[in-house]
C-alpha cells in the first residue's frame, strides 16, 4: 500500500517593483526582497516613464513609490496607477519631512506612507502590514 504526502499549497511570492530615482534606495529593497522569503523583485524604475513603460508590461502586486522623481511627483503618478489597477498596494516612501506628505499619500490611494530614514526593520514591518491588507501611516511626520 503507497501512501499519498498531501502538499499543502503555498502563496506565491509576492512581487514587489520599486520607483526612485536613488540607487541606494532601490538597493535597500532588492536586499529587503532577498531577505523576504515571500517577496520578489518585479522590476525597478528611476524615473515615472521608465515606471509607466514597466507598469504596461508588468503589473506587481505591490508598489513602492518615492514621493519626488525627476519627471513628476508620485501622488500624481499613484492617481494615475490606481484609476487603472485600483487594487494594487501602495507604500510612499520619502527623504522629505514634510508633514503633509503622509495625509497626501493616504488621499492618493497609497496603503502606507514611510520616510527613508526609518529603520530596516520599521520598513519590513510597514511591507507585511501592507501585504496583509492593513495600512501603514503611524509614523505620521
Amino acid at each position: 500500500m503507497t501512501e499519498s504526502i498531501s502538499i499543502e499549497p503555498q502563496n506565491p511570492p509576492q512581487r514587489l517593483a520599486v520607483v526612485d530615482d536613488h540607487a541606494i534606495i532601490r538597493g535597500v529593497f532588492l536586499t529587503l526582497v532577498e531577505d523576504t522569503p515571500d517577496l520578489v523583485m518585479a522590476w525597478m524604475a528611476s524615473s515615472l516613464g521608465d515606471a509607466r513603460s514597466k507598469l504596461l508590461r508588468d503589473v506587481p502586486d505591490f508598489l513602492v513609490m518615492d514621493v519626488e522623481l525627476p519627471d513628476g511627483n508620485g501622488f500624481d503618478f499613484i492617481l494615475e496607477v490606481l484609476a487603472q489597477f485600483p487594487r494594487l498596494p501602495v507604500l510612499m516612501v520619502s527623504a522629505q519631512e514634510d508633514r503633509s506628505y503622509p495625509n497626501r499619500a493616504k488621499a492618493s490611494g497609497a496603503k502606507g506612507f514611510i520616510g527613508k530614514a526609518a529603520s530596516l526593520e520599521r520598513l519590513v514591518e510597514a511591507v507585511n502590514t501592507i501585504q496583509q491588507g492593513g495600512e501603514w501611516f503611524k509614523d505620521m511626520l
